[in-house]
């Protein structure tokens, strides 16, 4: 590969985070200037901004960075247009199936700070694990263009908060345009407004990940700021930002073309995504209980919180001033609306829960866990007025995306073992492989104990290093160790 190629692949590589979860694709970057590395968050993205192509073409010649540059493209290839993968062999008839799975957060690396928690961390490893197994899917949430605040402890030992402004330009992320290269606008009802918004795309692997922008000239400041923080501002705030995740992120998927076989809601947050495609489906012809009906065949639905008190409810007169608009074209008075979200519909002082919505509109739910499963059977019994092992609400445990996960000495011990082929991430997830861990002639006690305590050190290196250093603070679009420089820090 020329050299004039081999960059233009870096840049495309830097904007597909695949690089999250493999560490010969960050090293690549990262031995480019090792202090911006660790200043910009470990962004590609920024560090090829901030090395100059010059600098970039010089490192290329030499012979052992440059022989690392190609394998890890190489390997970046062979996942991006693999000859087969576990969909094609194990369950050909999704390849046609596409998922739109929905959630007001995705953990995904901290370069991109759109989550508060471990709900968008599920979400990040669920598209990086869909992308792994090469799932039609896609992935649907809010540009928090300030993210979600960072922590810091202050002068009187005091925990203070701050918020970083982020810039799409040095971000991995791309807008999402027409043929014609302008930004696709959509828009939403909310309240007596009409809002417009944008999209940008961030690849994840072989999976898209859209994430939805109010900030544009042309709608009121208010409205701009809607997709300021995660989970930021009042109810009326969260009432929006949920309007726009599940209405928005639908209409979103019709300007692209998109004709998703599943819409997953990831926790109650995307339920009004279910009055979208029951709204559709009115506007060619079907009456309301056979929108509602086709729309449940479509739908399923994950719960998260085991407590009342986290699921998401909205009072009446803030449903119908936020609504009002948008019930009109299902056809609805405010009080069957209300009946959507309520578990005694003639209940008129109850607010509206989105986890009922969400309920009503799904084919299938799940906990999280076991545990969860059961948990939630016996908080929402009363909807289904069954005994509480009937209640339909199923459970899936949790995993993780172990190669996201994975530091660089752990997966330096298991991939020797594994051959060091060209697919280990999907040999590692193998359960043939797992079955020979149990073999000490295979792995001994002693290697994995070694292991074991040459993470926790690092661990504890990792911990001390930042109590002396300090964390770093954006300021911008990079981070600066300015604050530092203060003898009383």
């Amino acid at each position: 590969m020329e050299i004039s190629e081999t960059v233009i692949a870096l840049n495309k590589l830097a904007r597909n985070i695949w690089w999250t979860w493999n560490q010969d694709a960050r090293g690549i970057f990262g031995e480019l200037s090792p202090r911006t590395w660790q200043n910009v968050y470990h962004n590609p993205v920024a560090i090829l901004k901030e090395v100059s192509d010059t600098e970039l073409r010089m490192r290329l010649l030499e012979p052992d960075y440059a022989k690392r540059v190609a394998d890890v493209l190489e390997e970046f290839d062979a996942y991006m247009n693999p000859k087969d993968t576990w969909v094609t062999r194990e369950a050909p008839g999704l390849s046609n199936r596409r998922v739109t799975y929905f959630s007001a957060e995705f953990g995904l690396h901290e370069t991109l700070p759109i989550a508060a928690g471990g709900l968008g961390v599920l979400a990040g490893d669920h598209i990086k694990s869909a992308s792994d197994l090469g799932l039609n899917f896609c992935g649907i949430t809010l540009f928090y263009r300030e993210g979600y605040f960072q922590q810091t402890i202050n002068h009187d030992n005091w925990q203070a908060e701050y918020y970083n402004q982020l810039n799409p330009r040095n971000l991995p992320m791309d807008a999402v345009t027409d043929a014609g290269g302008e930004p696709i606008i959509c828009s939403v009802d909310i309240a007596t407004d009409t809002i417009c918004f944008r999209a940008w795309r961030i690849n994840v692997g072989r999976c898209p990940l859209y994430l939805l922008d109010t900030n544009l000239p042309g709608n009121p400041a208010h409205y701009r700021d809607l997709t300021l923080r995660v989970y930021g501002g009042d109810t009326t705030t969260r009432i929006q930002q949920e309007i726009l995740l599940g209405i928005g992120g639908v209409k979103l998927m019709r300007a692209l073309g998109e004709t998703p076989s599943v819409f997953h809601m990831n926790e109650g947050h995307a339920a009004f995504l279910a009055l979208e495609l029951i709204r559709e489906k009115m506007a060619v012809g079907d009456n309301f209980n056979e929108a509602l009906a086709a729309t449940r065949d479509q739908c399923v639905f994950t719960t998260h919180t085991p407590v009342p008190a986290g699921h998401d409810r909205f009072s009446p007169e803030l449903m119908n001033y936020s609504l009002s608009r948008f019930a009109k074209q299902l056809d609805l008075t405010h009080k069957e609306m209300m009946a959507m979200g309520r578990l005694d519909a003639d209940d008129e002082t109850e607010q509206f829960c989105m986890t009922v919505l969400a309920l009503n509109a799904a084919r299938a739910a799940n906990g999280v866990s076991e545990l969860h499963g059961a948990v939630s059977r016996e908080m929402w019994q009363e909807k289904f007025n069954v005994p509480v092992n009937d209640v339909p609400i199923g459970h899936i445990t949790n995993g993780i995306h172990t190669l996201g996960w994975m530091s660089r000495s752990a997966r330096d011990f298991w991939q020797p073992r594994l051959g060091n082929g060209p697919k280990f991430y999907e040999q590692i997830n193998d359960p043939e492989f797992w079955e020979k861990v149990e073999n000490k002639d295979f792995i001994s006690d002693e290697e994995l104990w070694a292991l074991r305590y040459r993470l926790r050190r690092e661990l504890i290196d990792f911990t001390r290093g930042r109590l002396i250093d300090g964390p770093p603070s954006r300021e911008g679009d990079f981070i600066s160790y300015d604050h530092l420089l203060d003898a009383d820090t």
